[in-house]
């Protein structure tokens, strides 16, 4: 699984499952197999200490968001104990379903994290750009310049500070660390300058290059707008029909505009990815489980997907179906074998 295309459509179908779902079980097994296609990736990136740092990450998340969740919401029946009521914001009753539902968003933001990080570890930054619509192309080069600034202006500061070092200024004070950032300021300034220089004069982003007519821009927005106002028809209970007519109108349309406008871009690639059968098979069997998810939840044939602690605690009911729906981020580890 060396295609780009095949983890965005992973990545694309774990956020559906992961934003679906508030059922701490489902979302326990995606972490766990997220941690265990984590470890396997990084061993072969030999990056040996992913684990670790994830981990502390995750336990940091989850602290935060629990106590955020207990200090600011009162609602729950198990009162584990109370502060005064006179006190503002904070004053109530700290309840255990508010410190489990608390619990639940900091596993779903550490798995979406976790989610970002393993597609930043086994996609290289131009990979990563290359899904960038060719309409957004030169927002595409601003975001690879963007990732190479900061490993340049770190390997550019140990590089000065080495030198200070060796005329004997030892760094021990905060005034120690000034002839270090002059020069880096000073560099970081010409290097931007000869960058620009260069891509003016290979007339990068060009006004005879612009194609995006304000027609296209109009359908944009209005194509934004079905997808948005199906969203809000959906949360007031309107029919599902309506919003699953203003989805896939606004979607089609942005999707075609993104295509009009990205021919007129010329972009050479110089090195093509090569789609193997595995990487077909993968990105199938991730449509039809994406496809799955979102046409099963609206018919209520996965009631164990809708988990919430209040008014008082109880165990979340589970299935075989959403057992093996939530283990589906860890697919990657069966296709990966035959890489």
């Amino acid at each position: 699984m060396t295609v780009s295309t095949t983890w965005l459509t992973w990545i694309s179908t774990s956020l559906i499952l992961l934003l679906s779902t508030r059922n701490p079980i489902y979302i326990l097994i995606a972490l766990t197999t997220l941690l265990f296609l984590g470890a396997h990736i990084s061993h072969r990136k030999e990056q040996p200490n992913w684990i670790g740092q994830n981990l502390r990450f995750l336990i940091i998340m989850i602290t935060i968001s629990t106590l955020i969740n207990v200090i600011f919401a009162h609602t729950g029946r198990t009162i584990l104990f109370a502060l005064p009521k006179n006190w503002p914001v904070i004053g109530g009753n700290m309840t255990l379903e508010s410190l489990v539902y608390g619990a639940v968003n900091g596993l779903v933001i550490g798995s979406l994290y976790l989610l970002f990080n393993i597609l930043n570890l086994v996609l290289s930054i131009k990979q990563i750009t290359r899904l960038i619509p060719n309409a957004f192309r030169p927002i595409s080069i601003m975001i690879t310049i963007s990732l190479t600034f900061f490993p340049s202006i770190q390997r550019r500061t140990r590089e000065i500070r080495e030198a200070q070092i060796i005329r004997g200024n030892r760094m021990k004070k905060v005034s120690d660390w000034v002839p270090i950032i002059i020069p880096l300021l000073v560099t970081s300034l010409e290097n931007a300058i000869l960058l620009s220089e260069s891509m003016t004069a290979r007339g990068f982003n060009s006004k005879s290059s612009m194609k995006f007519s304000n027609l296209n821009l109009v359908t944009m927005i209005f194509a934004v707008f079905a997808v948005f106002a199906g969203w809000i028809l959906r949360l007031y209970d309107y029919p599902i029909v309506i919003s699953a007519i203003l989805y896939v109108l606004g979607i089609s349309s942005i999707t075609l505009i993104l295509l009009i406008a990205g021919k007129h871009v010329n972009v050479s690639h110089f090195h093509q990815e090569i789609w193997h059968p595995r990487d077909i098979i993968f990105v199938v069997m991730s449509f039809f489980i994406a496809v799955a998810m979102i046409g099963l939840q609206p018919v209520e044939c996965l009631p164990s997907f809708l988990y919430s602690p209040y008014p008082i605690l109880s165990f979340p009911e589970i299935s075989v179906l959403g057992i093996i729906l939530s283990a589906m981020p860890g697919l990657p580890l069966v296709f990966m074998k035959f890489d």
